[in-house]
């Protein structure tokens, strides 16, 4: 571009020769003078030019005035002399989870979604506590000393019935996976067996509303059979000789455990009874604290979505990231149990199916287990996620 200029500027100064007579005649040739006077001009056109840029960029004007201005030479960048302003990352959110149990494979799009950072991502600081007692997260959720609580949906039908400002936000597993689990050494080989014994549990609500949609065509009910308060001990209890049945979810783990310490036992689904299908995993919050945490919800279960997702893309990849996280579950029971625990997982957390909780209000009216009917927008909530 230089090169151009600098033509540009050696034609016009012969022009203006041509009109000064410094060339007294076209045909004839160029003497000295003529040229000298051309690139005269030429160099007061690139005194112009470069005055021009002088002009025109404020930093280097004091490099050079007036007509003795000295042609700008290339020089080295020049680079900013303040301290580059410091970058404050997005604020970071807490949100206080309590689990339903201690940690076990249905746990998984929780523990993937911490280790693989997907909570962070979504500016949060996600922690996760195991209850002393299984029938404390929902209360500590209702008393505003939790954000959001692992529960079962028939529980939580039964505590907003008592008052409780529950409300559902998310589900990990949207199947039932309750039922009985007997010992077959102890005379039980179908439900009729199960009049006057012994039932350990864990949430009494929970247990009363599975006994009574198992025991619904049978000719006894709930108050035949003695209940006994296990809290985590389910399988313990039942092995242990101390109950003769347990009723609640079934893991796998319980089932293989039981087996490989001599136990055989005999399970009796809910599939069979006149339950309504429910939700087995969900995730409440306080209803009456939901609006300051909403947006932090729906990026908790963005995060869960993701991390379920990636699940079922790399389930063996997947094992190995649990078990490497939690070195508890890294059993052969579990290793065993995670085929069938995989197909399980919501892969939509924040979904909602509202005629699902509103049957089964209205199937918990019908047997007496609620006094009033509550409507959907009280049980649940399907939060936005971004």
């Amino acid at each position: 571009m230089m090169l151009v200029n600098r033509l540009s500027a050696i034609v016009l100064g012969l022009v203006l020769a041509l009109d000064t007579q410094l060339v007294q005649a076209a045909a004839l040739p160029l003497d000295k003078s003529a040229i000298e006077a051309a690139l005269q001009v030429a160099g007061k056109a690139d005194d112009d030019a470069a005055n021009s840029a002088i002009r025109d960029n404020l930093p280097i004007q004091g490099l050079s005035r007036g007509s003795e201005a000295q042609r700008l030479a290339p020089s080295e960048p020049r680079f900013a002399q303040n301290e580059p302003e410091t970058i404050t990352p997005p604020p970071t959110h807490s949100l206080r989870v309590m689990l339903d149990w201690y940690i076990n494979p249905y746990h998984a799009a929780l523990i993937v979604a911490r280790e693989r950072g997907l909570f962070e991502q979504e500016g949060l600081d996600v922690t996760f506590s195991a209850p002393a007692d299984p029938n404390v997260p929902p209360k500590l959720v209702a008393a505003k000393r939790a954000d959001l609580a692992l529960m079962s949906q028939p529980t939580l039908h039964r505590l907003v019935d008592r008052g409780l400002p529950l409300v559902r936000v998310g589900t990990l597993i949207p199947v039932p996976l309750s039922g009985i689990l007997a010992r077959a050494d102890r005379g039980i080989s179908s439900l009729t067996d199960l009049k006057g014994k012994t039932i350990g549990y864990a949430v009494e609500d929970e247990a009363r509303v599975l006994l009574d949609a198992l025991f619904e065509q049978q000719s006894f009910g709930v108050e035949q059979v003695t209940l006994k308060h296990v809290d985590f001990s389910l399988s313990q209890a039942l092995v242990g000789g101390d109950v003769d049945a347990v009723v609640g979810t079934l893991r796998p783990l319980d089932r293989r455990q039981n087996a490989q310490q001599g136990v055989a036992t005999r399970e009796f689904s809910t599939d069979d009874s006149a339950s309504p299908l429910y939700d087995a995993l969900i995730l409440v919050a306080n209803r009456d604290d939901l609006g300051k945490h909403r947006s932090d919800i729906g990026n908790f279960l963005e995060a869960l979505e993701q991390a379920t997702a990636w699940l079922v893309k790399h389930p063996q990849a997947g094992w190995e990231l649990i078990r490497t996280a939690e070195p508890a579950l890294d059993t052969p029971e579990n290793r065993a149990a995670w085929p069938d625990v995989l197909p399980l997982l919501a892969l939509r957390p924040s979904l909602l199916q509202s005629q699902r909780y509103a049957r089964f209000e209205a199937y918990l009216k019908a047997q007496g287990l609620i006094e009033q009917l509550s409507p959907v927008s009280r049980l649940a909530v399907e939060i936005e996620t971004p």
